[in-house]
């Protein structure tokens, strides 16, 4: 008797394109790897974006982007998926003000998917770092806002629903990458947005002990992976920063909140969220209250079990081949 379930018969149901910064923290790794095993999704196209200039985050010694693109190609083929989802370079740097769009072969490729009239799929873009594609994207043309929803994993606690780490700069390090785009997007954009804030983020943890049993022997690319991760606990440790026993996946939500959305009337039905006007952002980072700001989602809780449980086992199957 044949699986219901089984991979080859699960239809896509929503389109996803995937930015970050592949070359910065391994965590966008994780995420890139687990949307490339869900079958649920159409991952259309992949974009490998910059880091904020002297990033500590920065090893390639040269070009970040072409560095996070290499990065990504590595994950797809590790994924068994080389020649089937394209690979793009984002922009080189920041934007230099709100009126003056990046130009790149990522942004070219969100604006030529979102403005197609031949696919009936929902289209997410699914930002792990910083805004810079899509605000640019939205700058050169206007007509893509109505025509996706911007998944970001970014921005200050909300005053009222989360208060800041201890010691934590007002300016997130995702926002920080580009504070222009983020003004573009917030301040002057009618884009969607579901946003996954630093304090909602930050509580996607694993544990050395659980990535050591159930990442790292996982074949090829569970092996990877898990090196990846590791690779920034030697670094922090020769730099004399003690860590800790736990990682911060912070990019997997991306995945959380669209392949793993409800069957029945899809969404992310397990986490939860609030409906508010999206604030006016400050050039510190922080927001003021806009009442009148088209309507965002802001996450305050995400269903983490079901996030790393699924995480693990496509990392068994696709080790197994059963993926």
């Amino acid at each position: 008797m044949q699986d219901a379930w089984d991979v080859s018969l699960i239809q896509p149901r929503i389109r996803v394109i995937s930015d970050n910064d592949y070359s910065g923290d391994p965590d966008g790794l994780v995420q890139l790897a687990h949307h490339l095993l869900s079958p649920s999704i159409d991952l259309r196209g992949i974009i490998g974006t910059h880091l904020r200039e002297g990033d500590p985050w920065g090893q390639s010694g040269g070009d970040e982007v072409a560095a996070a693109v290499a990065a990504a190609n590595e994950i797809v083929e590790l994924c068994g998926k080389t020649g089937q989802v394209p690979v793009l370079a984002g922009a080189p740097a920041a934007m230099v003000d709100i009126h003056t769009p990046q130009r790149s072969a990522g942004i070219d490729f969100i604006i030529a998917e979102a403005m197609r009239d031949d696919a009936d799929a929902p289209l997410f873009v699914v930002c792990g770092a910083s805004l810079t594609e899509i605000a640019s994207a939205y700058l050169i043309e206007p007509r893509i806002a109505e025509r996706l929803t911007v998944i970001w994993i970014g921005g200050h606690e909300h005053a009222g629903l989360a208060v800041p780490p201890p010691g934590a700069p007002d300016l997130e390090y995702n926002l920080h990458e580009d504070l222009v785009a983020g003004l573009v997007f917030f301040n002057h954009s009618s884009l969607r947005l579901w946003q996954i804030p630093r304090d909602q983020y930050r509580h996607v943890l694993a544990s050395r002990s659980e990535l050591k049993v159930r990442m790292a022997n996982k074949g090829p690319l569970g092996a990877h992976l898990y090196a990846k991760l590791a690779w920034v606990a030697e670094w922090l440790n020769n730099a004399g920063y003690r860590a800790g026993e736990v990682y911060c996946l912070g990019d997997s939500p991306l995945v959380l909140l669209t392949a793993l959305q409800s069957a029945f009337e899809a969404d992310p039905a397990s986490s939860r969220y609030v409906t508010m006007p999206c604030p006016n952002l400050l050039p510190n980072g922080l927001y003021s209250a806009n009442p009148g700001g088209r309507p965002i989602r802001v996450y305050t809780m995400l269903d983490n079990r079901l996030l790393l449980e699924d995480l693990y086992a496509k990392l068994e199957l696709h080790a197994a081949g059963l993926a």
